[in-house]
């Protein structure tokens, strides 16, 4: 098991303070995690983004 080192929204902001700060949207992760999440959801590395933008690790 790794420590969550990373505050992750499970619902991206996309720039919404309001959603940005519900802590009822966080989630803690590690790094890693949260690196590939983001990824999936943005289309880093390649990948085509969610079109939701909302994935589940």
């Amino acid at each position: 098991m790794t420590a969550a080192t990373d505050v992750d929204h499970i619902q991206p902001h996309r720039g919404d303070m309001t959603l940005f700060w519900d802590s009822s949207n966080w989630q803690p992760l590690c790094h890693r995690h949260h690196a590939q999440k983001t990824a999936r959801e943005d289309g880093g590395f390649g990948n085509t983004p969610h079109p939701r933008g909302v994935s589940k690790v």
